[in-house]
C-alpha cells in the first residue's frame, strides 16, 4: 500500500513537473513597430503567441481607451524544430492614438498568460507641409556623436499626399562604414484636413574608422499619377526628382580606458550559461555539455567574440573537453541590431574529486550610459562521484547491517528467520533433486553451451568494433562480453579493470585512455583480444564460491 502511495506521489510530482515545463517556455507578446509616434500618425501592434493560444480571439477592449484601432489580421506559422512541431499564431493591428501624451499599451491576456503593458509616446501633430508641397523626402539619424563600430540608425522618410508610381530610391555609398537593411516601414499621418502616407527605409550603420562620416544626399525619383485612368491604364502627370541632405557624423575612437581585447559598444550585453546536466552532481563517466551564450544590443552578430575554451583557460587532466560548433546570429528590434553568439562545450568526467571552473568576464562600453561595464559568470564548481563496484558496494553495506541486526533483533525473531531459512533449504533441496532425476544432467550442460557460444558472440562484436574503430560501439561491447563472463554488470571499463588479472587491466587502461583522445586506438586494440580470450573464470582466481544460492541475483 504505501508503495502505491509512493509511486502515485512519484508520477504526480512528474506530471507537475511536465505541467510547469510547457507553461514555462509557452508565451505570449506583444511588439510595437515605433515607440514614438505624432498625433494623426499610426503604429503596428504584433500579438505574438504560442502553445494554443489565440491572439485572434484576445480581448481587445482595454486599448479603447487610448487608441483606435484602424485594421488588424491574423496568421499562423507552424514549423518543425529538434522533432518537435512548433505553432505560432500572430494578430497585427494599426493603431491610431487618441490623444497626446506618453499612452499605454494595456496587458492584454490570453490563457493565463499576459503581455507586457508598453509605453508609447505621442507628440502634437506636425506643422502642415510649407506651400503646396504633396511629396516630401529627406534623411535623418539617431546620433551625431558615437563611437567607432557602435551603431547609427540612418532613417529614410518619404512623405506623400498624393499617389505616386515607379518611385525608386537612389543607391548610395558610406565609405568605411558596414550598412546593414532593417525592415521598412509604413504608416499613415493626418496632418490637418490631409493624409499622407509616410514610408521609412532604415539602415544600420556601423562606422569602422575615427574622425567624421559623411553620408552623402540619397536621391528619390517618381511620377505623379493624376486622377481618373486612360485607355492604357493609370494617368502619369509630372516626374518628381528629390534628394536629401547630406549628413556628417562625428566618430570617436575606443577610450583609452578599455581594458578589453574586443571592443564592443553597446547598448546592453548580457551573458548566460547552460548545462545540460548539473555539474555539481556527476559521475564517473558521465558527459554534461556547457552551453555559453553573448548577446548584445546594437551590434551585429559577427561583432562578438569567441569566448576562451575552458579547457584553455584551465588545464585540468581529470576533466575533459570538447568544443562544439559554434552558432553566430542577428535579430531586428525596435531600435536596430541584437547580435547573438552560441558556443558549446562538452565535459567528461574521467575520474571523482571536486574543481573549480574559473570566472568568466566579458568588459563592454555601455553606449546609453557612456561607461565601461562586465559581464560576468560566476566560477562553477564540478563534482565528480566515483562509483563503485558490485563487489565493493556488497562488502560495505552487508556487514554494517549484519552485526547491527545481531545486536538489536531479539532472540525469538531471530528463532522464526532460522526456521524460515531451514524451510526454504529443504524445500531447495528437494526441488533440485526431483529436477536432476528428471532431466538429467543435459540442461546444464546445455546452458554451459549456450554461455560459451554467447561469450564468442561478444568476442565477435568486439573484432567488428575494434575493426570500425567505433569507440561507443568498442565500449559497449566490451561490457556485453564482461557481463558474461562475470554474471554481473559494469558501469565503466575501469570497474572492469579493477577485477581482472593484470594483463587485461592494463589492455583496458589503454583503451580507456584511447576513448578520450588520449592515445592511438590502433595501438590500445593490439592484442585485446587474444586477452581477452585468455582471462581465466572468476572461480578459477579464487573469487568464487561453491554455495548453493537459493535466490540468485
Amino acid at each position: 500500500m504505501n508503495r502505491s502511495v509512493g509511486n502515485l506521489f512519484v508520477w504526480a510530482c512528474c506530471a507537475a513537473m511536465m505541467l510547469w515545463s510547457n507553461l514555462s517556455w509557452a508565451e505570449l507578446s506583444a511588439t510595437a513597430d515605433r515607440r514614438t509616434i505624432a498625433m494623426g500618425e499610426t503604429l503596428r501592434l504584433t500579438l505574438l503567441g504560442d502553445a494554443g493560444e489565440q491572439p485572434a480571439e484576445i480581448d481587445l477592449t482595454p486599448l479603447n481607451r487610448d487608441w483606435e484601432i484602424l485594421s488588424r489580421s491574423s496568421a499562423t506559422n507552424a514549423r518543425f524544430v529538434n522533432g518537435q512541431n512548433q505553432v505560432t499564431r500572430t494578430l497585427e493591428m494599426e493603431l491610431a492614438p487618441l490623444r497626446q501624451g506618453t499612452l499605454t499599451i494595456p496587458s492584454l491576456t490570453a490563457g493565463g498568460r499576459s503581455t507586457t503593458p508598453l509605453a508609447i509616446r505621442v507628440n502634437p501633430e506636425p506643422v502642415v507641409a510649407p506651400g503646396d508641397e504633396l511629396v516630401l523626402f529627406d534623411a535623418s539619424v539617431d546620433e551625431r556623436s558615437v563611437y567607432v563600430q557602435s551603431e547609427v540608425i540612418l532613417t529614410v522618410t518619404l512623405q506623400q499626399a498624393i499617389n505616386l508610381d515607379g518611385g525608386e530610391i537612389s543607391n548610395f555609398d558610406i565609405p568605411d562604414a558596414v550598412v546593414e537593411n532593417l525592415e521598412r516601414r509604413s504608416f499613415q499621418r493626418r496632418v490637418g484636413n490631409r493624409t499622407w502616407l509616410v514610408t521609412e527605409l532604415r539602415y544600420a550603420v556601423y562606422p569602422q574608422k575615427s574622425g567624421a562620416m559623411r553620408i552623402p544626399a540619397i536621391g528619390f525619383t517618381a511620377r505623379e499619377v493624376q486622377p481618373g485612368r486612360s485607355l492604357l491604364g493609370a494617368r502619369l502627370g509630372r516626374r518628381l526628382r528629390m534628394a536629401s541632405t547630406p549628413l556628417e557624423i562625428d566618430v570617436k575612437s575606443v577610450p583609452t580606458s578599455f581594458p578589453g581585447e574586443v571592443w564592443l559598444p553597446a547598448r546592453a550585453l548580457t551573458l548566460e550559461e547552460n548545462w545540460s546536466i548539473d555539474p555539481a552532481s556527476l559521475n564517473v563517466g558521465d558527459s554534461t555539455t556547457r552551453t555559453l551564450t553573448l548577446t548584445a544590443r546594437g551590434l551585429q552578430g559577427s561583432q562578438l567574440p569567441p569566448l576562451s575554451s575552458v579547457q584553455g583557460a584551465v588545464n585540468i587532466p581529470e576533466l575533459r573537453f570538447y568544443p562544439d560548433q559554434e552558432s553566430i546570429d542577428q535579430s531586428e528590434l525596435a531600435e536596430g541590431l541584437q547580435g547573438r553568439r552560441v558556443q558549446s562545450e562538452a565535459l567528461v568526467a574521467r575520474s571523482g574529486g571536486t574543481w573549480t571552473l574559473p570566472e568568466i568576464r566579458v568588459p563592454w562600453w555601455n553606449i546609453e550610459t557612456d561607461r565601461l561595464e562586465f559581464a560576468t559568470l560566476a566560477a562553477r564548481t564540478v563534482v565528480v562521484t566515483a562509483i563503485q563496484t558490485a563487489d565493493q558496494s556488497n562488502d560495505t553495506t552487508l556487514s554494517p547491517n549484519t552485526s547491527t541486526a545481531g545486536s538489536t533483533l531479539p532472540l525469538w525473531l531471530w528463532a522464526v528467520s532460522a526456521a524460515g531459512w531451514l524451510v526454504s533449504l529443504a524445500l531447495g533441496i528437494l526441488l533440485w533433486l526431483s529436477r536432476r532425476q528428471t532431466a538429467g544432467p543435459s540442461p546444464t550442460s546445455g546452458g554451459a553451451k549456450a554461455k560459451s557460444a554467447s561469450v564468442r558472440q561478444a568476442l565477435v562484436e568486439i573484432r567488428k568494433a575494434a575493426e570500425q574503430q567505433d569507440a561507443t560501439l568498442l565500449r559497449k561491447a566490451i561490457l556485453q562480453w564482461a557481463d558474461l563472463h562475470h554474471d554481473q554488470r559494469f558501469s565503466s571499463l575501469e570497474a572492469l579493470a579493477r577485477v581482472s588479472t593484470e594483463p587485461l587491466a592494463t589492455r583496458l587502461s589503454a583503451v580507456d585512455r584511447s576513448l578520450y583522445g588520449d592515445g592511438e586506438i590502433a595501438g590500445a586494440l593490439e592484442g585485446l583480444i587474444d586477452t581477452l580470450r585468455e582471462e581465466p573464470a572468476p572461480q578459477s582466481r579464487g573469487t568464487g564460491s561453491n554455495t548453493l544460492a537459493l535466490y540468485p541475483s
